[in-house]
């Protein structure tokens, strides 16, 4: 059974830390500060330290250099804790040879997906040398010795062929070789899905400026010079690693949180939807003669907007602006909603107001304005003839003139308590008669359209 340190000042943090490691099978000891996981460090060996980066008296970073400074401590695998995700504390990190980062608030999937990454990476990283001259392969050997695994090729050829098979985390490849040279063997690589990645580091003799130019656009990371400072190769090349390695994990730190926006918004997205049922739903609630109206308008007013060429988004708020068209309602008395007899022209008024009432109760959603626009002008008129406001023309938000024709052919199609739902040849005549006086002609061209292609009369309420 793995063994796992777990170092955090908080309480909280190291109680549901160990809950979830055990629970998953390992076992877990706790330490509340720097001091006291050197302390325990130095009596229990430990598979790995989960660090919390932030502490009092001494941080992560100054207790991972101190761990560093006891050779036996040397290659204890490290992953850190955090919440801020510092960039100055990561490169530290990864320099003082941090396997991983584990962000808080802390996640029990993500934690354990990174703690079984931390302790199946290998100590050494895989270095490629391709080079000609075998006195350099001996170099690099030295150089990097504990350090890297270093593999050795002597040309392009077998180092494309070494990549078909193996992924490096950093290759060295000489400018100018027999056969392939150094930039054709490059050319080949950006061709291997499994490398392309992979941090290439060109060693050459040449002083040629425009050679640096062409295979840094290409996306060779460094050049080496020949001949060879040791201390130089190893500091470039582990600022090289350390810079990759960051890269790394800020990628899948925004691909991560790129995947929970994404999720965010669905859920929103999700909640919206609900909430714009939910109030359609109570509209329709309240009118006992027009049950199921809104989701009918929304559907009429949503196909109007797609045969007008709308873009799919544009669709989707015309056809929520829809649902919610009568929200106003709401505000209205029920005995005028649903009496039966004629109206008063006192009573009319109070039904007519249900326009501005709607525009109030949905204008604070800022995200969507859309909806009160629908709400506020769908009862406009193309010839000013209409309420609240006597828009007329183009004056009329065309989302609005949208809602008009499929309210209105929804009102004509439907049952009402004083009469039966309109023959289609009678509502298609009156959607005829009205273009350019109630109706925008464009708009009730396109439900005249749906009109004639609706041979059964199955597109009104059944």
């Amino acid at each position: 059974m793995k063994k796992i340190l777990v170092t955090d000042d908080e309480k909280m943090n190291r109680m549901n830390t160990k809950f979830v490691l055990e629970k998953a099978g390992y076992e877990v000891i706790t330490a509340n500060s720097g001091k006291e996981c050197l302390g325990v460090l130095g009596e229990v060996p430990v598979d790995l330290l989960l660090l919390d980066v932030e502490m009092p008296e001494m941080d992560g970073i100054q207790t991972l250099e101190e761990i560093r400074k006891n050779p036996s401590l040397s290659e204890l695998r490290v992953a850190f804790l955090t919440a801020s995700g510092s960039q100055d504390d990561m490169s530290e990190a990864i320099r003082l040879g941090a396997k991983g980062f584990i962000k808080k608030p802390l996640r029990p999937k993500e934690m354990i997906a990174a703690v079984e990454d931390a302790l199946a990476e290998k100590d050494n990283l895989l270095m490629l040398v391709i080079d000609d001259e075998p006195m350099n392969h001996m170099m690099m050997k030295k150089i990097f010795d504990g350090i890297y695994q270093v593999s050795s090729v002597s040309s392009g050829e077998e180092g494309l062929d070494f990549l078909q098979e193996n992924e490096p985390d950093i290759i060295l490849l000489d400018y100018k070789m027999p056969g392939i040279d150094g930039e054709e063997t490059f050319a080949g690589m950006k061709q291997m899905d499994r490398v392309r990645g992979v941090p290439v580091v060109v060693l050459t003799a040449d002083d040629d400026r425009e050679v640096e130019k062409r295979l840094f656009r290409m996306g060779v990371m460094d050049f080496i010079r020949k001949p060879f400072d040791a201390e130089i190769v190893r500091e470039r090349v582990h600022r090289i690693t350390e810079l990759h390695r960051l890269q790394n994990f800020l990628q899948a730190e925004v691909d991560r949180k790129t995947k929970d926006l994404i999720a965010s918004i669905g859920k929103i997205q999700k909640l919206s939807e609900q909430i714009i049922f939910a109030l359609s739903g109570a509209i329709d609630a309240k009118d006992t003669y027009t049950n199921g109206h809104s989701n009918r308008v929304a559907a009429y007013s949503r196909e109007l907007a797609r045969r007008m060429g709308k873009k799919d988004d544009e669709v989707n708020d015309i056809y929520y602006a829809a649902m919610l068209h009568d929200v106003g309602k709401i505000g209205i008395p029920n005995e005028i909603i649903n009496k039966p007899a004629k109206l008063t022209d006192e009573e009319f008024e109070v039904i007519k107001s249900h326009t501005v009432k709607g525009a109030l109760i949905l204008e604070t959603i800022s995200e969507m304005p859309g909806l009160s626009v629908g709400a506020h002008w769908h009862h406009e008129r193309i010839d000013g003839k209409g309420y609240p406001d006597g828009l007329c023309g183009d004056d009329i938000p065309e989302v609005a003139r949208i809602i008009c024709v499929a309210d209105c052919y929804d009102a004509m199609t439907s049952n009402r308590s004083y009469r039966k739902a309109l023959p289609q040849e009678v509502v298609r005549s009156e959607i005829e008669k009205g273009k350019g006086t109630q109706f925008d002609g464009q708009i009730a061209d396109i439900m005249l359209e749906m009109i004639d292609e609706d041979k059964d009369y199955d597109m009104r309420e059944k």
